[in-house]
This record gives structure tokens, sequence and C-alpha cells, in this order.
């Protein structure tokens, strides 16, 4: 037996290595989303939105870690950094869609969908 750490950088590399285990097309459709992980930053997040992407990501499976003023909202923005496989940023990016419009959640979708988009390749 042996072992081996794979870096799998999108989501091409993750289909092609579950397609060596001979396993089912659907079964890699499912299961290669899991096998990207990626950490973005962003820069300048209303605290608000900081909170909400924390909170969305957590109950995802996935993590986020914004500034301490964040919860009491005693600073104007904050830096986050999401930390999560490409499946939950695109779980994440579907449920902050539905809160555009608030606390500049609009431009966290544009920047974080920028970011994953090479993940998607």
């Amino acid at each position: 037996m042996k072992s081996e750490i794979l870096s799998i950088q999108n989501l091409s590399q993750a289909k092609a290595e579950l397609k060596k285990l001979q396993i089912e097309d659907i079964s890699v459709s499912m299961m290669a989303p899991k096998a990207v992980f990626c950490v973005v930053k962003l820069y300048d997040v209303h605290p608000a939105a900081a909170n909400i992407i924390k909170q969305e990501m957590l109950a995802l499976g996935g993590e986020a870690a914004v500034e301490r003023g964040c919860v009491n909202m005693s600073i104007e923005s904050s830096q986050v950094v999401i930390m999560g496989t490409l499946k939950q940023y695109l779980r994440l990016l579907s449920k902050l869609k539905m809160q555009k419009g608030y606390f500049g959640l609009d431009d966290v979708v544009k920047e974080v969908s920028k970011s994953i988009e090479a993940l998607m390749k």
C-alpha cells in the first residue's frame, strides 16, 4: 500500500483523476466539485456582508474568517478569507444571489465569481 497527496487545481483535473477509478460518469460529475479546494480573500467588505458570508459558509461546511469588529459592527469594512470546495462556493454564490442589493453583496458575488472562474475549467 502507498499513498499520494494530489494537487487538484480545477474541475478538469478533478474529473480526470476520478475517471482513473473507472466509476460512472454521473459519480464523477457529482464528486469532482468536492475535490477542488480554494481560498479567496476579499477586501473592503461591509461588516454585515462579511457576517452573512461567514454564516453561509459555515452552514455549507466551509469556513470564512472575518475581522473582529464585524460581530458588533464597530468597523466600516473588513477583509474576509473564504475557505471551501468548489461545490461550497457554487452554493454560497447561489445563496448570496438571493440577497442581492444588501450590504454590497452584489459586488461580493461578482468578485467571488471572478475568483473561482479558473476553477471551473
